[in-house]
């Protein structure tokens, strides 16, 4: 199983089908050591028969009838053991050896009376008499150690004199001695020597056993598998069903014969008959496949379990399978759990990979992982590849112990050893994706690659992936495409999604839409989920009803499998009314159930219908709720939703604006670098820090965002942000100028006042116009006043008030606090419109004290400065400067407390500071007396201490506004 991916978890039935007839093979012909095994205790002594090579003096002696295999009591009708214990005594004391022979071994073991040794020796006396059979039972007697000492010596005599008296099963039993190594060393040529005699002295199995040798081969015996089978022909035909067992496997598989499986069922039929328990297991395997005979799941079944009930673990873990796959039975986790139990005790390592998946999926079983990594690790200990893979996998992500990488590559590692292309795709997917190693694609590559080459498709999409890419490896889109459709027409459906969308958008490989559709639709019938949805939104293209209908029905495949996408294109389908009746109602519920289930798509569209207020009521809850969902997805356009914010009632507060402003501007969006800057320009949703603003223009200025541009200049002109540079702010003037009213202002101002450029009136006033063609209020206003104080132009206060009229229509508070004080005349009096009596402290006049204010330095100028509009920063700049108009702007503003904290003493003595500015410039001294009128006004409604204290303040301004102008001046 493959760490992280979609058929990561399997069921037991999927984890061994693929196994099945693969393990078979060790069942068709096992180790010799296994094949061939010492035989146990007393089986050499068969008081129910007689062997085929026994030597009879006569045959018709009803002792020997009563003692063949399959005669029973048929021919003579003696009713007690002890009746023919007695038959059997008077045939051998008349001298029959035969009769003696088995009367010896009724003596011996107890038959009819208790156990006597006295039958030891009436069988080695008639042994030392040249009975062969007897030399073989007094043989077997002391190689198994059975009522004698054990003594291979005396074995090996005894069984010799037998064999050279030509008994096969004697010289059989030799041949296992040597093979074995019993009573002397491993012999493997003279045990096949001895297994031939065997054989040629009539003995069936000794021509197994010789076939067996061969088939393998061995040190002396080379392997010869014409050889082998033929010696299974001999044997089978003579009716060992051992034989007739590896005679049906080698018919089946084609070693040495043409392949015959209606053949091999025969003879795995006739090995069954006799009982022969891996025959059955065989045998139950080619009814399930309906191999060499019709399909038959219950006789399977039936055989398999017949097979398992014997002892075989092989058929014992099958067995556990069939349950988990109700094939020939209903379907019994709990059965299987137990056959998988009994198979992996008896040492099965396969049933102890499939019992480790059940207790990991809770099959049959709670989940339990302790149990499932214990009999996965046993498996894998065992050499299993799959299970070594899977150890890797639960390692890796700490299924029943705790997590190690490291240890799951070394798992890995082993398995892809041999062979196993998971595995190796496993390997890759450490290595690409750099854990528990540094990354590395190179090697990601060529893991990936062997995977391909093995045949595993989630390494050959892997392997597309990357050359399409150019990870690892030169890109070559021709090449990963190969890959791709290997995988995908091995049915692997993420690689049929793939080809399919690479034939229909005709990338990296000629454009086919039809083929296209076709791949889709097979991984679409696959289950793929994305590929239904995908197919879905091809068909509501098209304006067939039939096909619009089979997209519904597309989607809500995709639907059960809760694909979130698949939601949206079912809100889609109602909302555009291709495929089912417009129905916005039923649109907003399938957008709002795609939503809940995570998708980014759903999430975005009831971002922007409850952020706009677009075919719903706003809701500005519902609008941020989705519009988070969906930007902390990295949707793109939620981010910018939440970062301008909503049209709805309440608004989105300031500071979760500025942060996904700063999220966007941190993926170098130039439009979002220059809002972030504004926020922290203006305090929105951030602490003022011109700093910062100033470090965000530079940004969206450097990636040619035009308001960053002209903002920037703005604050290196001022100094603004601890930077001032006149001529770095005239050259990003300059840049906006061609677009920008405001950096056509700057630039005029700059000439006007010579910053970083040498003042020149003439090009100042024609940017200047420029700028107030495009709807530069500061522009205008700077042209009033050119024209009011003569600037490089006669002095002309007819053109300077039509300037400030212009100005004032276009939102200039400068301009319009001229036009106010032009109005009003030296005894006070003045014309009754509101804005002027606004700017001339007649409205509103404020009566509540603020408190104290700080005052030292510039701080008095900035205090209580925390949120204000950009206007009210650009007047306090110039305020700051020298400018008298922005002087008396910000005295009006802090006097009422309008966009700044309220400080009616500080508003006095920025109305003081504007009259001694406007004394100071001939063209302005016709202001001096307004201004003195308006401050009167205001200070008388100041308390004594509000006094005391707008006097000091005053004082403290002269001596900011002089330290300005002389940082200004030096640079």
């Amino acid at each position: 199983m493959g760490i992280g991916d979609k058929g990561r978890r399997v069921t037991v039935a999927a984890a061994t089908r693929s196994m099945s007839l693969a393990l078979v093979a060790g069942l068709s012909f096992p180790a010799v050591t296994q094949a061939l095994p010492s035989a146990p205790a007393g089986s050499a002594v068969r008081v129910a028969g007689a062997s085929a090579a026994m030597s009879l003096n006569d045959t018709a002696s009803p002792c020997l009838l009563l003692m063949t295999e399959g005669n029973g009591f048929s021919l003579v009708p003696l009713g007690t053991p002890a009746q023919l214990r007695k038959t059997c005594a008077a045939e051998s004391a008349r001298g029959n050896a035969a009769a003696r022979v088995i009367y010896g071994q009724m003596v011996l073991f107890g038959y009819a009376a208790p156990p006597d040794d006295t039958g030891l020796a009436i069988l080695t006396q008639t042994a030392a008499e040249g009975d062969a059979h007897a030399q073989r039972l007094i043989g077997s007697l002391y190689r198994d150690g059975y009522r004698v000492p054990k003594d291979p010596g005396a074995a090996r005599s005894w069984l010799r004199r037998a064999a050279d008296g030509g008994d096969g099963r004697a010289a059989e039993t030799l041949g296992l001695m040597d093979y074995n190594g019993e009573g002397g060393s491993v012999d493997f040529a003279s045990a096949y020597r001895l297994f031939v005699l065997a054989a040629e002295y009539g003995d069936p199995h000794g021509a197994t056993n010789a076939g067996r040798m061969l088939f393998v081969g061995q040190p002396g015996v080379p392997s010869d598998e014409a050889g082998s089978v033929a010696w299974f022909i001999q044997g089978a035909v003579k009716g060992d069903a051992d034989a007739q067992f590896q005679l049906g496997m080698a018919l089946l598989r084609g070693n040495a014969v043409v392949a015959d499986a209606r053949g091999a069922a025969g003879w795995l039929a006739a090995a069954a008959a006799q009982n022969q328990r891996e025959a059955k297991a065989m045998l139950a395997e080619l009814y399930l496949s309906g191999n060499g005979v019709a399909p038959d799941a219950l006789r399977g079944f039936s055989l398999m379990t017949e097979a398992a009930r014997s002892g075989l673990a092989y058929a014992q873990r099958r067995t556990g399978d069939l349950y988990a796959q109700g094939t020939g039975v209903k379907r019994n986790d709990v059965l299987a759990l137990e056959w998988h139990r009994t198979a992996a005790l008896d040492g099965d390592t396969s049933a102890q990979f499939a019992l480790a998946v059940q207790y990991r999926l809770g099959q049959g079983c709670p989940v339990d992982f302790d149990a499932a990594i214990g009999w996965m690790r046993g498996a894998a200990q065992a050499g299993l590849a799959v299970a070594q893979n899977d150890l890797g996998t639960m390692l890796q992500a700490g299924e029943g112990t705790r997590r190690d990488i490291g240890e799951a590559r070394l798992w890995y590692e082993r398995a892809s050893e041999q062979g196993l292309g998971l595995a190796s795709y496993n390997l890759a997917s450490l290595a690409r994706a750099g854990l528990g190693e540094p990354r590395d694609l190179a090697r990601a590559y060529r893991l990936a690659q062997l995977g391909a080459q093995r045949g595993n498709a989630q390494a050959q999409v892997m392997l597309g992936g990357m050359l399409f890419a150019g990870e690892g490896a030169p890109a070559n889109k021709a090449a990963a495409f190969d890959w791709y459709r290997k995988a995908a027409d091995g049915g692997d459906r993420e690689a049929e999604r793939i080809v399919a969308m690479l034939y229909i958008n005709g990338n990296g490989v000629p454009r086919d839409e039809v083929l296209g559709e076709s791949y889709l639709k097979r991984a679409a019938m696959h289950g793929d989920a994305q590929a239904q949805t995908a197919l879905a939104m091809l068909l509501l293209k098209r304006p067939s009803p039939e096909e619009q209908s089979a997209a519904k029905d597309w989607l809500i495949k995709a639907v059960a499998q809760q694909f979130g996408p698949a939601y949206a294109a079912m809100g889609t389908m109602y909302a555009e009314g291709k495929g089912a009746a417009p129905d916005q109602a039923t649109a907003l519920q399938w957008f709002t159930r795609g939503a809940e289930s995570n998708d980014r798509v759903s999430q975005r569209v009831l971002c922007l219908v409850y952020a706009t207020g677009s075919g719903v009521a706003p809701d500005a809850a519902k609008a941020q709720r989705w519009c988070s969902a969906a930007a902390g997805a990295g949707d793109t356009l939620a981010m910018r939703q939440l970062a301008t914010g909503f049209a709805t009632e309440p608004a989105l507060p300031a500071a979760t604006r500025a942060y996904w402003q700063w999220r966007l501007a941190s993926t170098g969006d130039a439009a979002y670098e220059s809002m972030l800057a504004d926020s922290y320009d203006l305090g929105r949703g951030v602490a003022v820090d011109f700093g910062a603003a100033l470090y965000w223009y530079r940004r969206a200025a450097a990636h040619g965002n035009v308001d960053a541009q002209s903002a920037l200049a703005s604050h290196l002109f001022s100094g603004l942000g601890g930077e001032s540079d006149d001529r770095e702010a005239l050259e990003w003037a300059s840049r906006a100028a061609a677009v920008s009213a405001s950096a056509m202002e700057l630039t005029g101002e700059a000439y006007l006042y010579g910053r970083g450029v040498a003042s020149n009136p003439q090009i100042a006033r024609r940017w200047l116009e420029k700028a107030a063609a495009a709807g530069s209020a500061d522009a205008a206003n700077e042209l009033a006043k050119v024209y009011q104080t003569g600037n490089g132009v006669a002095p002309d206060d007819a053109l300077a008030a039509q300037w400030y009229r212009k100005a004032a229509a276009l939102g200039s508070r400068q301009a319009a606090i001229a036009l106010a004080l032009h109005e009003q005349d030296d005894d006070g009096a003045v014309a009754p419109i509101a804005r002027v009596r606004y700017w001339l402290a007649l409205e509103g006049d404020p009566s509540t004290k603020t408190g104290d204010s700080t005052s030292a330095g510039s701080a008095v100028a900035m205090q209580a400065v925390d949120r204000v509009d950009r206007d009210t920063l650009s007047a306090l700049n110039k305020a700051l400067a020298g400018m008298p108009f922005a002087q008396m702007e910000m005295g009006i503003l802090f006097w009422r407390g309008d966009g700044v904290t309220r400080d009616r003493a500080l508003g006095d003595a920025w109305l003081r500071r504007a009259q001694t500015a406007f004394a100071a410039q001939p063209g302005w001294r016709r202001f001096v007396r307004p201004a003195q009128i308006v401050e009167a006004r205001v200070r008388a409604g100041l308390t004594e201490t509000e006094r005391e204290r707008a006097d000091l303040l005053t004082e403290n301004l002269a001596k900011t506004v002089a330290a300005v102008s002389v940082a200004t001046e030096r640079q």
